[in-house]
């Protein structure tokens, strides 16, 4: 994936002072491990791109995490606020040092509307872009949790997040494949099934 003003660039012929303006509203940040973006505030309808790192966001239920998705380099993490609720608050932690860009939606589509040079059904392609691309993460997502084995999930799950192993434990992958570490154990053990 691209950056979002080089995304921004491609769809709308920009000039410097509006690409300065949409700029300003993007946020680059450094986290370091473990730092973490909690709760429903900071969180709601905005993205964030990893420029460079690792990211995981999950929601704690009953004591327990569920891992919803991870996000690598040049990765886009999304959430939503269909499970982003104050039942079940969601977290974002960085695995690894990353360098991030928060992407505050509804102010950046609010100011790509104000701009008057950028056609409005134009301005909403870039926020279609990213929907289109959470959009066929989920659908992917969905297909193998209900079509796949637990040891072809794993397996999936290791393509798509080539770095996985290096930075997420046991329990966090377990968590995102919907089985249970003692499982997951099993099936890099070659004992499952």
């Amino acid at each position: 994936m691209a950056h979002p003003l080089d995304i921004l660039r491609r769809i709308h012929r920009l000039d410097q002072d509006q690409i300065n303006l949409l700029s300003g509203l993007m946020q680059e940040s450094h986290m370091p491990r473990g730092a973490s973006i909690d709760g429903n505030s900071s969180i709601q309808n905005t993205s964030y791109y990893i420029m460079r790192g690792a990211a995981r966001a999950f929601y704690t239920k009953d004591g327990k995490e569920h891992t919803m998705s991870f996000a690598f380099d040049d990765e886009y993490l999304m959430t939503h606020l269909v499970i982003n609720s104050e039942d079940i608050p969601l977290t974002i932690t960085f695995m690894e040092p990353s360098d991030i860009v928060y992407l505050p939606n509804r102010k950046l589509h609010e100011t790509m509307i104000s701009i008057e040079d950028i056609d409005h059904h134009e301005g909403l392609l870039f926020m279609n872009a990213s929907l289109m691309h959470y959009t066929k993460y989920l659908e992917e997502r969905i297909y193998v949790l209900q079509s796949m084995t637990a040891s072809e999930r794993y397996e999936w799950t290791l393509k798509r997040y080539p770095r996985l192993l290096e930075c997420a434990t046991v329990t966090q992958i377990a968590s995102y494949l919907g089985i249970t570490k003692e499982t997951l154990y099993r099936i890099r053990s070659g004992k499952y099934g």
